[in-house]
């Protein structure tokens, strides 16, 4: 009742005139804790310390506006603002990024699905929401957004770790999703550059390539019915700069283009069990800027999630191992990451937990928890941030509160 008040209320801030025509809900959630993350065997001139802190994990606030257009079709339009509970802004510097979340807009029926216009999350969220998840963890205990989508690339003598689908919303993006058709449903998307910013489509004369030309392709089917979950999903994008100098044939722009493909499967059991499998193979083309050409690298990784309820009460505990990636120069350039937790849930709204997430990288690798901005950040003494550095172990203990309204 109060959030249809706190709902009228706002609509009528903004257009009151429209009000008897729109349908105007608020939701979201809080999302916070206190951790403690530590890096281990860090790279050479790096000092290696562990730091405790309060940290946001991906608090939000969500609007949504819905027209009946007649005959069962309708406009909708969603506004996802993310924001730090604990320093209030979206990020630590407290800078605000109004709509950071999954916002757009678009038509929808009930007989052919809905299409959607705006900036979501496609593809690599795809198996944490299924048969992964927890009720009051940190981004960093979901180690199918993290490690599992990411490729560790060692081109050029540089390593990094690309995430396939960049571990945020895809922008630009037209995307239909489809009905649920007995359990199944699919998804299909197009973005004409996921990162944001378009290029100018300018290239001058002492380069050759396209300054624009960026895009990405998304597809999912997915099954969800009754104990059974299963699904399917695919990611391709190019980047967006793809200039070379005609001189030298040197990349103007670093160029990522990434391919990923994942499938997963689970089951819950009547008595609260619940066990998952999920597997992905991912390449990078990855070359440097400055660097001429690319080298295309590849890895497959696994995924195992467990987890059991009873009352209020739920315990999970997950596995996670990426193989070593092809073209790696020599490297040893996998990494494992796993994941122990327990939570309660005083309600179906609010739940509060403790979890102990690790991830170890072999010399060569350079694979990190999932990052989130700002406070939530899990980046200590890499010399790099948003890392842990080549090579480096994490580790962290976190004890949180999750709070959906």
């Amino acid at each position: 009742m109060q959030k249809k008040l706190i709902a009228l209320a706002v609509a009528g801030l903004f257009a009151v005139p429209a009000l008897a025509q729109t349908n105007v809900t608020i939701s979201g959630k809080f999302v916070g804790g206190y951790d403690n993350y530590s890096v281990k065997d860090c790279q050479v001139a790096s000092d290696c310390r562990s730091e405790s802190r309060f940290s946001d994990q991906s608090s939000r606030v969500i609007f949504n506006i819905v027209e009946d257009l007649g005959g069962g079709l309708k406009a909708w339009g969603q506004l996802d603002s993310r924001f730090q509970v604990d320093t209030g802004g979206s990020n630590a510097a407290g800078t605000n990024q109004w709509a950071s979340g999954n916002t757009g807009m678009g038509l929808m029926h009930a007989s052919w699905g809905k299409v959607t216009l705006g900036r979501w999350d496609v593809h690599y969220d795809e198996i944490w929401k299924y048969i992964g998840g927890n009720r009051a963890g940190s981004q960093q205990t979901n180690l199918a957004d993290g490690l599992m989508s990411q490729v560790a690339t060692t081109a050029g003598g540089a390593a990094t770790a690309q995430t396939v689908g960049f571990a945020t919303r895809t922008a630009n993006l037209l995307m239909w999703d489809s009905p649920n058709w007995n359990g199944f449903t699919g998804r299909l998307g197009y973005s004409t550059n996921p990162t944001a910013n378009e290029g100018s489509g300018v290239t001058t004369a002492a380069n050759s390539g396209n300054a624009g030309g960026g895009y990405a392709w998304s597809a999912a089917l997915r099954y969800n019915n009754g104990p059974w979950a299963a699904g399917y999903s695919h990611y391709s994008s190019k980047s967006e700069n793809r200039q070379e100098v005609i001189a030298t044939g040197a990349n103007v722009a670093a160029i990522n283009d990434l391919t990923g493909d994942r499938i997963w499967l689970g089951y819950k059991f009547a008595m609260g069990l619940k066990l998952g499998f999920a597997y992905d193979w991912s390449s990078n083309d990855n070359g440097a800027a400055a660097a001429v050409g690319t080298t295309k690298q590849k890895r497959g990784a696994w995924y195992l999630p467990v987890s059991y309820s009873w009352g209020p009460h739920a315990v999970y505990a997950s596995y996670a191992r990426a193989g070593d990636t092809s073209n790696d120069m020599g490297m040893d350039t996998g990494a494992s990451a796993w994941n122990i937790g327990y939570d309660y849930a005083f309600s179906k709204r609010t739940s509060m937990g403790i979890y102990y997430t690790a991830l170890s990288n072999k010399s060569g690798g350079n694979y990190n928890l999932k990052s989130v901005g700002g406070s939530g950040a899990t980046a200590i003494g890499s010399g790099a941030a948003g890392t842990t550095g080549l090579g480096a172990d994490a580790r962290q203990w976190y004890i949180g509160m999750a709070h959906s309204f």
